[in-house]
């Protein structure tokens, strides 16, 4: 647990909606972050301050019905997860995660997933590792597309240079958590 800083489901405890998707928000160390789950998977999970986060819940919405608020057991398992992540005791995400996109999108999330915690790619790399080389601006605007932030690692992804680029949680959250996980990746998440 974090001291004083244990992500916290602000909702409270809430209630299940079966097979619906239900949100709630979830405090951590570089604020508020919306998740949005249903009894199988994490659908959403992104910084409440986002641009894009009112049209990702639209989309939701419109492809899934109304999202109620509230909590389920993937929203408590997140809880616990992300409290392991930042505490510095585990990377190794475990929760099943659903993101509907093209087939390359699905790709490039599947490859993001794929970067050790305390390591980065370039956009190149990612393109290289698909086996499409001249794809690097379409995989980034695949990486800028993944709406399950953290657990599908785009803050991993930097610029051929190695700056950090592009970063829908702002680039102060990419360099916060790139230097947690380098921080932590040779003891705790190695380990696990």
């Amino acid at each position: 647990m974090l001291p004083n800083q244990a992500a916290e489901v602000a909702n409270g405890p809430g209630h299940v909606i079966d097979g619906k998707l239900v949100r709630t928000s979830i405090g951590t160390p570089l604020g508020s972050i919306v998740a949005v789950a249903d009894d199988a998977a994490l659908y959403l999970l992104e910084f409440e301050n986002r641009v894009a986060l009112t049209g990702e819940l639209r989309r939701l919405e419109r492809d899934f019905g109304l999202i109620g608020l509230g909590s389920n057991a993937v929203l408590k398992r997140l809880v616990a997860e992300l409290e392991d992540y930042f505490a510095g005791e585990s990377a190794a995400f475990q929760l099943p995660t659903f993101q509907h996109g093209t087939a390359f999108q699905e790709a490039v999330w599947g490859s993001l997933k794929q970067i050790p915690a305390g390591q980065t790619r370039s956009y190149g790399d990612i393109a290289e590792m698909l086996g499409q080389p001249e794809k690097s601006r379409e995989v980034g605007k695949a990486n800028g597309a993944n709406s399950i932030s953290i657990i599908v690692p785009c803050h991993r992804v930097i610029g051929a240079d190695g700056s950090l680029v592009g970063y829908g949680g702002g680039l102060w959250r990419k360099k916060w958590l790139l230097d947690h996980e380098r921080r932590y990746a040779w003891r705790s998440f190695e380990q696990k």
